[in-house]
């Protein structure tokens, strides 16, 4: 008789730890449902991308990268395979998983509060740094790039009528070489020092891209096309002094030793942008 009460007792307990497991079950499903809502709207709002090109020099970013990486893949096997259920050292991973990304995203949405996308800048690099933590319109980007296109065939037509002009000189092929290299370089070091900060790192190359070469094109005009105008109308054997001296000038001004983009300086433009060269 006690042996029948005893296992009848075992019974009941037994149904009630399964009970209790499908409860655990079901409310971890909606826990994980609820998370991919909250994880699927900071995404959208920071206009969030997985970056071609991982910097390993940011551990925070790289963890939260990964972390966005497993929840995706897991969320995945649950949308293909109902029966699918984590255990709970896997909803506990999910959960720490979980945590690092929202964190990481939701600092994003704080550097952009309202969700705003990034203003249009013809010249202003400085308030196009200031706008990292923005998504850029793909609008932007591509008049950006026409921008682009339009100045590189610009600069290559008064680089063809420099040379014309001065007969093939050495010395101003010498120096147009030097020209196209150093601003060449400079462009890559700048895209180089802020893409990995962008929260749409491969529009907000291509428009800092579009407005460095506008500044370019901007200081070819001042120092170079405004002099030798304004000596031709004086003295024409004048115009190949100004052109040397504009064209050493422009590559002097742009010509900085090799440096290594680091961290702290990427932050202190970012906090002093508005003493940014524009």
């Amino acid at each position: 008789m006690e042996s029948n009460n005893e296992h009848s007792n075992t019974t009941d307990t037994n149904e009630k730890v399964e009970a209790e497991t499908q409860d655990n079950h079901l409310s971890q499903n909606q826990l994980i449902q609820q998370w991919r809502v909250n994880l699927a709207s900071l995404k959208k709002d920071t206009g969030f991308e997985v970056p071609k090109e991982l910097h390993k020099s940011d551990e925070k970013v790289t963890t939260a990268l990964d972390a966005i990486a497993y929840l995706d893949k897991k969320n995945t096997l649950l949308d293909e395979n109902e029966d699918f259920q984590l255990s709970d050292n896997g909803f506990a991973i999910y959960k720490a998983k979980h945590m690092i990304a929202f964190e990481y995203l939701s600092q994003q949405k704080k550097l952009a509060p309202d969700g705003d996308s990034s203003k249009f800048y013809f010249f202003s690099r400085a308030k196009q740094v200031e706008q990292l933590s923005k998504p850029n319109h793909w609008a932007h980007s591509l008049f950006h790039f026409l921008i682009t296109l339009i100045v590189i065939l610009a600069l290559g037509v008064i680089s063809f009528l420099v040379l014309y002009k001065t007969q093939g000189n050495l010395f101003v092929k010498l120096l147009i070489g030097w020209f196209w290299i150093v601003n060449c370089k400079t462009a890559s070091n700048l895209i180089g020092k802020y893409k990995k900060s962008a929260i749409t790192p491969f529009r907000f190359s291509i428009s800092l891209l579009g407005i460095h070469s506008l500044n370019i094109l901007m200081k070819v005009s001042l120092l170079g096309i405004i002099p030798v105008l304004i000596v031709s109308k004086y003295n024409i054997y004048w115009i190949d002094d100004i052109i040397i001296i504009s064209l050493f000038i422009m590559c002097l001004i742009n010509f900085k030793p090799d440096e290594k983009p680091s961290k702290q300086i990427v932050e202190k433009d970012l906090t002093e942008a508005g003493t940014a060269n524009v």
